[in-house]
């Protein structure tokens, strides 16, 4: 009995050992092996593709341009964006997202460097907006192309009418700056809509103390909360206090009511408690929200207030300014 359990415990060993060793084979020759993911994000891996403009035409008119298509164009639709952007793409598909074109472009066939360009239609300009503001770094300038845009160390990014532009390339350098500005330029020169309205929200805003190019649109969610959309958010300062203003234009005085009552309701259901006192404008409601004060009003259609402040003289201040703003916008 002794030896069968021997030898069956020698067997079980050899198995054992033979697995890992198997493992360890495997993973040694993985190490040498490169994800093709990987590879695609290396320039080398990019060979020039030449196809005749009639069966691939560039997504811009290179004549004249001293660049190159370097490969040809792509689509995506919502159900395939995932493959293009997988992890941000669900940014995009809450914000009305119709399709994505992109290609990338060089200034020579066989260049080691190049951008690619995304054109995201977006549906609309309002659509378009949000995605640009909710993009938007802190290191980003502003650049004039004739239409809301701006670039950080190596992109560009731009909305024109109901489309968003992102302009990558695969480094900083100066010339590469250049051929990103030249394909936006020659995007937007060679598309004739333009947005049907402001999409902005700057009007919606009291100048005074506004942090600049701060205005973001929140589509949904915001927040957190589902039933927050279309929300604008603007930051200032406040006495030397960051501040958060927003403001939505709802389909009517009455929803914008209900929704100051639903917000209030549901920040007590989370365990805000309602301060006590004066309000800082007719009709406002303050609550404390640990150690943040969210103050709600509404004026007309516009639901409005501050969102997380530590300071609840900045917070009652900026109510005020803002309310009297929203007085005069229709």
């Amino acid at each position: 009995m002794n030896i069968f359990l021997l030898n069956m415990e020698n067997r079980i060993s050899i198995v054992v050992l033979t697995i890992l060793a198997a493992i360890f084979v495997g993973v040694f020759v993985r190490q040498f092996q490169i994800n093709p993911a990987v590879v695609a994000l290396r320039p080398g891996a990019h060979v020039a593709v030449q196809t005749p403009p009639s069966a691939q035409t560039p997504l811009i008119d290179v004549a004249d341009s001293g660049i190159v298509p370097f490969s040809p164009p792509e689509r995506f639709d919502p159900d395939t964006l995932y493959e293009k952007i997988n992890g941000r793409a669900d940014l995009y598909l809450s914000s009305g997202f119709v399709s994505l074109a992109t290609q990338r472009f060089a200034a020579a066939p066989n260049a080691d460097q190049w951008v690619e360009l995304f054109v995201y239609d977006m549906k609309n300009a309002q659509n378009a907006y949000s995605v640009f503001t909710m993009q938007r770094r802190e290191d980003a300038k502003n650049v004039d192309l004739g239409t809301p845009a701006y670039e950080t160390q190596n992109a560009l990014f731009a909305i024109h009418g109901g489309c968003y532009l992102e302009l990558v390339g695969t480094n900083d350098s100066v010339a590469l700056r250049e051929i990103m500005q030249l394909v936006a330029r020659r995007y937007i020169g060679s598309e004739t809509e333009g947005p049907a309205s402001d999409p902005t929200g700057a009007d919606l805003f009291p100048r005074a103390a506004l942090e600049p190019d701060s205005i973001r649109l929140i589509l949904a969610n915001a927040f957190g909360y589902e039933y927050l959309d279309r929300v604008y958010t603007a930051q200032y300062r406040i006495d030397e206090n960051p501040i958060t203003a927003f403001v939505s234009l709802r389909e009517d005085e009455e929803q914008a009511s209900k929704l100051v009552k639903q917000h209030e309701q549901t920040l007590i259901n989370y365990g805000a408690t309602v301060v006590a006192g004066p309000a800082p404008v007719d009709g406002a409601i303050v609550v404390q929200f640990f150690d943040t004060y969210e103050v709600l009003f509404h004026r007309g259609r516009h639901l409005a207030g501050i969102h997380e402040a530590s300071n609840l003289d900045a917070a009652t201040k900026l109510s005020r300014h803002l309310a009297e703003h929203l007085e005069n916008v229709q």
